[in-house]
């Protein structure tokens, strides 16, 4: 069996994975990426063209740093590369003064930005109506967040580039390798692959839908895997949902049980995408399509029309408590952090 030795190993090539990898090699680090297919590709959750950012996160002023700091790490990649990473399109909450449940996550990301002086506008229902008569679903109960300097991030571009600027740092990456188990002695983690084995002083395991697989024990029970599927509409007018006039944006809607729905500027093949958790991403995706049309776009969205220009399945990964990266996605925190969470097994870190 062939074996190779080094400081660090990363399995799984995705946003965070990336993002590590690339840290690493900056830092001198020896280390090798590894990835079951060919980053980045649509077998994850490191897809879909958009991903929400924002500074203010509802889900808790507790991850605030990592936001910070993954907007620090984004602009630096922007500056050093001279490349587009993010569109500054705004990012939009909007909600309702009288939520169905205890749990306001408007108001919740109020409060985190008035305590920590990050730069903000409230909209009443009327001011949302005047600034964007696309929503025509709203309430005269509703409210709205603005983040001006927030938007959406390019996951794949991203992705791209940290794994290129890695291997310019002399970055070994192994893609089309499958890892088929990681255990630890003596100080080492050995990662076998086939006739392949490595044998890592770290490793850091980002591999998402794989990592109860890999790990065994008691991950395999913990971590549950879902899928997600956006939908990507033909708008009538072409400027109509250009970043420009319209944000990033995340809609508690009254109308519909509070459901949000995400939605993002129109993309370089004008099409505007749509996600709504919890829909069915094993159904046919024509019929689905038609049917989140009707219930989800059409009383809500002025000028999209019912054709369908593409759809993108996504796999998240979620803890007992609730937390997964489709949380992650909404807010990016951490995926493009320099500091992987600390997780509990020893010499490895699980992300």
């Amino acid at each position: 069996m062939d074996t190779h030795s080094i400081d660090f190993a990363v399995i799984g090539l995705g946003a965070v994975g990336a993002a590590t990898l690339y840290q690493l090699a900056r830092r001198g680090a020896k280390v090798v990426g590894i990835d079951r297919h060919v980053p980045p590709h649509p077998f994850g959750s490191s897809h879909g063209r958009a991903r929400v950012t924002r500074n203010a996160v509802g889900e808790g002023s507790a991850y605030l740093p990592l936001v910070r700091r993954s907007q620090e790490i984004l602009g630096e990649l922007e500056r050093s590369f001279n490349v587009d990473l993010m569109e500054r399109s705004g990012t939009l909450i909007v909600g309702s003064e009288q939520p169905s449940n205890d749990e306001d996550f408007v108001r919740a990301t109020v409060t985190t930005a008035q305590q920590h002086g990050i730069e903000h506008e409230l909209f009443s229902s009327a001011e949302l109506k005047r600034r964007y008569p696309q929503l025509i679903g709203l309430t005269d109960a509703d409210y709205g967040y603005f983040e001006p300097k927030s938007g959406f991030l390019r996951p794949e571009p991203i992705v791209s580039l940290q794994i290129s600027a890695a291997q310019q740092l002399d970055a070994t990456v192994l893609t089309d390798r499958a890892v088929e188990h990681v255990s630890q002695e003596n100080g080492w983690v050995t990662i076998g692959m086939g006739d392949y084995q490595i044998r890592a002083r770290h490793a850091v395991i980002a591999a998402g839908r794989w990592a109860g697989e890999i790990l065994g024990s008691p991950y395999d029970r913990l971590l549950k895997v879902t899928e997600q599927r956006t939908f990507s509409f033909r708008p009538e007018a072409a400027a109509r949902y250009h970043a420009g006039n319209f944000p990033a944006l995340m809609w508690f809607r009254s109308g519909a049980g509070h459901r949000c729905i995400t939605t993002f500027p129109q993309s370089q093949d004008g099409a505007v995408s749509f996600f709504v958790e919890g829909i069915d991403a094993a159904a046919d995706v024509g019929e689905t399509g038609g049917h989140i049309f009707e219930r989800e776009i059409r009383p809500f969205f002025n000028g999209i029309t019912p054709q369908i220009v593409g759809s993108d399945l996504c796999y998240y990964t979620l803890t007992p408590d609730g937390i997964s990266s489709l949380t992650a996605d909404r807010r990016m925190t951490g995926f493009w952090s320099s500091q992987p969470a600390q997780g509990t097994v020893s010499n490895t870190r699980l992300l």
